[in-house]
């Protein structure tokens, strides 16, 4: 009688938890929060950002696990490594001297790959006198902006030994080249942007490039905080990896990067858009290296040039500046 009663009971409190057991095992575990971040790009959007915006659209940020902000440049504190520093983005898209700088003043900041591997600055001119080497700027006018332009334009006068008073060289009024052009003979320009105008313009247009006379600056690299790399690597790498992506994605497919950046812009001119991006993916694609991977003798040329223009007065060790880090897991 007891083993019959037993079994009453308890036989059907034992399938009764059987259930209960099946049914949580195939209810699907919710899904760990996404990390939020942000990242703050060095100027207006447009495809020279290309690849942040394909990471997002093509939802490789999403298969992080990330809920990526991208933010523009902004006009009231215009250096990303600022904004990064002082915790108010999480990564930034800014020049690789603007990491050299910002180190030697004390911020915290460190570069974690490179997209611009070859710099797109160039001095260039319009018309049929071909101006195409260092030799061809002796007395000739140039404007020029402040910053990276003048001191590349000094490193490439002291590569090619020319004195600078053979040149007549003044400050540009204005950023947009084809204003400059109509100053002078010679202005300071991006490839990406002034070259692609000329050409949409039907210009005739020559460019001199530092990166052939041995002055390797990187552009654009991506960067965050010591902090961020020492306590969320892994959250780094995520990052890093969905944005690599995304840049290889742009690359195979400008026509739809370039769709994909145009969501982003309120007014755009396709054609302009398209251009930038197709005179980008040689600089950022180089073919010798995986898109992201840094060189340290290239970090060292450059902390060297700013070193002695004067442009870094507190020497600082360069090899602080950059990590290999996490390119070198991705590979």
């Amino acid at each position: 009688m007891k083993i019959e009663y037993l079994s009453k009971v308890f036989l059907p409190l034992l399938l009764i938890v059987s259930l209960l057991l099946a049914v949580t095992a195939c209810t699907p575990t919710p899904a760990s929060k996404a990390d939020e971040v942000s990242v703050r790009l060095k100027w207006v959007h447009q495809t020279q950002f290309a690849g942040i915006y394909m990471a997002e659209n093509e939802g490789y940020y999403a298969a992080e696990n990330l809920k990526v902000t991208i933010e523009p440049v902004d006009y009231e504190q215009m250096l990303s490594s600022e904004k990064v520093a002082e915790g108010k983005n999480t990564f930034g898209i800014g020049s690789a001297d603007e990491v050299l700088v910002a180190r030697s003043q004390g911020l915290p900041v460190r570069a974690i790959a490179v997209i611009y591997r070859i710099n797109p600055l160039i001095y260039m001119s319009l018309g049929d006198t071909q101006l195409l080497k260092p030799q061809d700027l002796i007395g000739k006018k140039l404007l020029i902006s402040e910053g990276q332009s003048t001191y590349l334009l000094n490193a490439l006068l002291k590569f090619t030994q020319i004195d600078p008073n053979q040149l007549d060289i003044k400050r540009s009024p204005t950023f947009d080249p084809m204003e400059c052009l109509k100053l002078a003979d010679v202005c300071d320009a991006y490839s990406t942007s002034g070259l692609v105008s000329a050409k949409l313009l039907g210009l005739k247009a020559w460019a001199i490039w530092p990166s052939d006379y041995g002055i390797p600056f990187y552009a654009d690299v991506l960067f965050t905080t010591e902090k961020m790399i020492a306590e969320q690597p892994d959250v780094v790498e995520r990052f890093l990896r969905a944005t690599l992506l995304g840049w290889q994605a742009a690359i195979q497919n400008p026509t739809k990067a370039t769709e994909v950046t145009l969501k982003y812009i309120t007014e755009g001119d396709p054609e302009f858009q398209r251009g930038m991006l197709e005179a980008s993916i040689p600089l950022i694609d180089t073919g010798d290296l995986p898109i992201g991977v840094m060189q340290p003798e290239i970090w060292q040329q450059m902390y060297t040039i700013l070193v002695e223009q004067g442009v870094i007065s507190t020497p600082f060790d360069v090899s602080t500046a950059y990590t290999m880090e996490f390119t070198e897991k991705l590979k």
